[in-house]
């Protein structure tokens, strides 16, 4: 059963439900109040017979509506009718008391008679009025299926409002389910589900928006890294071919030429590792699953300095504080330790590396030739290489590694030229990273 139906139905259930309930209240209050009623017209048929019995005895419309009856101390009765009723339990309940009573209900061949038994007092006689119920029955059942039509009608009504709020609610989760299949078959991701309101429903199709958007921007990703990482290789791969085809077709080479052509290809095949290891770094970093840890930047920074220096011989100062964040440490460590093969690669002056942390900021300063004009704003895309960078190794991926991890992180990363020459370039992570400060 779909949704829509399944609502209706709950909800003429419940109307339905609901209106038995009060058609039920409605008639036991109806019922108790018209069978008070006809007590109460017993009561003032024997006070008419009490006060003018003569008068009351030649009545035809008394006599003709109620039946009056005599119960001796024997049970015997004497009736105004050609056929008795009851007597039922009253007369021992009244009998020898004055003026005390006894409403019952008797079942008789005619249908129901309610009859009120009253004592004579010292005489054990007991007199009976008594009075048809047609007339109350012939009410309460037209209540009855009057009742019985308005809870089919409020069932079918509650069911009508169901199915269209039902349809309502539905038609955004159609047309949800029709994206997601149209995904499915066809593998297109851009694609976008009208959303209205801010239900429930309208939060979901923003959030499958949002989903598809970010599954859109991954993939674009993805293609755009598979198709830059494929034109940078080309080139360190045809100069590989190319020596090695002077290898193969000049197998005489002198010494002198052999050993530069070798060299030529270690220096690519150099090249080629860098690269295809920045690729798989940079790759890895948009699904990285590295469960977060805590830990203190300072220190997490310090021993990536440390490996630094015995790897490059510089000279590298740390200042650092003792704040706590909470992050993918492999992570950090390759983005700081991007900054310093960056920082070491430029830098030819020999002055110190300097290594600044403050709070979840990261920041590698040096006094290397820092950037042009033209280039700050590129420095961390992907296989970017400034002119004076064409002519020395790397990947050009250095940096945009540093990028990915600070906003897979919710940081963000900055580069500027330093006062009196030199770059500084840095990293910040977002600020729920940062778990305790200093």
């Amino acid at each position: 059963m779909s949704l829509r139906w399944r609502v209706a139905a709950a909800l003429a259930a419940v109307a339905a439900v609901a209106a038995i309930a009060v058609g039920v209240i409605s008639y036991r209050a109806t019922s108790d109040r018209l069978l008070k009623e006809v007590d109460r017209s017993l009561d003032q048929a024997f006070r008419r017979i009490q006060e003018e019995p003569r008068f009351a005895m030649r009545d035809r419309g008394l006599l003709d509506v109620y039946v009056l009856q005599i119960v001796d101390e024997s049970d015997r009765v004497v009736s105004n009718r050609d056929e008795t009723i009851g007597p039922g339990p009253g007369p021992e309940q009244v009998r020898g008391f004055a003026d005390r009573r006894s409403y019952d209900t008797l079942d008789t061949d005619d249908g129901d008679v309610r009859v009120v038994s009253i004592g004579a007092g010292a005489d054990d006689g007991v007199f009976q009025v008594g009075r048809s119920l047609d007339e109350i029955e012939s009410v309460l059942g037209d209540l009855r299926r009057r009742t019985v039509l308005l809870v089919l009608l409020v069932a079918a009504a509650a069911a009508a409002v169901g199915y269209l709020l039902a349809r309502s609610v539905a038609r955004p989760l159609a047309r949800l389910t029709d994206a997601a299949t149209g995904i499915e078959r066809s593998g297109r991701l851009d694609v976008e589900v009208p959303v209205n309101g801010r239900d429930e429903v309208g939060r979901l199709g923003q959030a499958f928006n949002r989903m598809v958007g970010a599954l859109a921007a991954s993939h674009a990703d993805q293609r755009r890294l598979v198709e830059d990482a494929g034109h940078e290789l080309r080139t360190p791969l045809t100069s590989v071919r190319t020596n090695l085809a002077v290898l193969r077709r000049h197998p005489d080479l002198d010494p002198e030429t052999r050993a530069k052509v070798l060299a030529d290809l270690h220096v690519e095949t150099e090249e080629l590792v860098v690269l295809v290891e920045e690729v798989v770094a940079l790759a890895r970093g948009v699904a990285d699953d590295t469960p977060p840890t805590e830990f203190v930047l300072g220190e997490l920074v310090g021993g990536v300095v440390d490996r630094a220096r015995r790897r490059t011989g510089r000279e590298i100062t740390v200042t650092a504080d003792g704040t706590m964040v909470e992050a993918s440490a492999p992570a950090v460590e390759r983005a700081v330790s991007n900054l310093l093969d960056n920082a070491a690669k430029f830098d030819e002056s020999g002055a110190p590396i300097e290594v600044v942390v403050a709070g979840a900021t990261v920041t590698v300063e040096d006094r290397g030739p820092g950037f042009a004009a033209g280039d700050k704003a590129k420095v961390f895309d992907r296989f970017h290489r400034s002119e004076a960078a064409r002519a020395l190794p790397g990947s050009g991926l250095g940096l945009a590694i540093v990028r990915d991890v600070a906003e897979r992180h919710g940081g963000t990363v900055r580069a500027a030229n330093r006062p009196g020459g030199g770059a500084s370039v840095g990293f910040t992570l977002g600020p729920h990273s940062v778990t305790s400060r200093a």
